[in-house]
């Protein structure tokens, strides 16, 4: 009997903290042939890490360059895929506009709908920033002994 080939799962941006907790998860699940997004696959100081926290798991990731500002390289990276989670946004401490953070969070995750609508993705996740969760009242965070961010914590302007 020919087994199937796993469906693939997309997860841009695994080596921010999101995206690289959703790859492993997705990893160590083994049900998925997993293909994670970079800017850069050469870069060592972005790849070094994910690595030693994947253990052999790592050897089990298909890496893949996008960028977010580039709608060509998000579809390459998306074609093929049946599922994608795109946790890739932009982290900018001292943007000059908003337009350094604005600019590749939405044209980004526009190119990544286009993208999966193109390649047939029957399923797409889209995780919220971290600025969702940066600013909120000492009364909404949770206690990080006992639990984790989760729905109920969000900032307050």
């Amino acid at each position: 009997m020919v087994q199937a080939a796993k469906p693939i799962v997309t997860i841009t941006g695994v080596s921010g903290f999101i995206g690289a907790q959703v790859c492993l998860d997705f990893l160590k699940a083994g049900e998925f042939t997993v293909r994670g997004t970079v800017r850069d696959k050469n870069n060592e100081s972005k790849i070094a890490p994910l690595r030693k926290a994947f253990g052999d798991h790592f050897e089990q990731l298909e890496l893949v360059e996008a960028d977010l500002l580039d709608a060509d390289s998000i579809a390459k990276a998306v074609s093929g895929s049946t599922y994608v989670v795109h946790t890739a946004s932009p982290v900018v401490f001292n943007p000059k506009t908003d337009d350094d953070v604005i600019k590749p969070a939405v044209d980004g995750t526009h190119a990544v709908m286009k993208a999966c609508t193109a390649s047939g993705v029957k399923r797409c996740v889209v995780t919220s920033s971290m600025a969702a969760v940066v600013a909120m009242a000492a009364s909404d965070k949770p206690d990080l002994t006992t639990g984790f961010y989760d729905e109920t914590c969000w900032s307050n302007p």
